[in-house]
């Protein structure tokens, strides 16, 4: 294989992947610099001959978002029961993906959720090479 076809494949991965040049080449023999000056120079090659630049095929994230409608709260006194504490209400939205399911309440910490869901959609024994 030619260094050129290795760095097609890596380019071809890293734009597949939906990660950042950074987060794609940590902890791997080659530096983020390299892999988008190597995008850059396919790119304008294959501009230059002619050819449709190469293409991967996105990678299909699929999650299901379900909207949960909140049961009307009964008064305490009606029911006979103890008024239930407010943090039982339930989640303002549920995240699905893969085997996972997440809660995720009403004014929840937007980074917090993006760290969640990365490492949620990561691959299970990723390798870093």
């Amino acid at each position: 294989m030619t260094n050129e076809q290795k760095w097609a494949e890596r380019v071809v991965a890293w734009r597949a992947s939906g990660l950042t040049s950074m987060e794609f080449s940590a902890g791997r023999e080659f530096t983020a610099g390299g892999l988008r000056h190597w995008a850059y120079l396919l790119k304008r090659r294959a501009s230059s001959s002619g050819a449709p630049p190469a293409r991967a095929r996105p990678a299909l994230r699929i999650a299901r978002v379900e909207r949960l409608q909140p049961t009307p709260a009964r008064p305490a006194e009606a029911s006979g029961l103890p008024a239930a504490p407010a943090s039982v209400a339930p989640p303002a939205l549920m995240i699905e993906l893969g085997s996972s399911r997440l809660s995720v309440p009403a004014g929840f910490d937007v980074t917090t959720l993006e760290v969640v869901l990365s490492a949620l959609a990561a691959p299970v024994g990723r390798s870093n090479r």
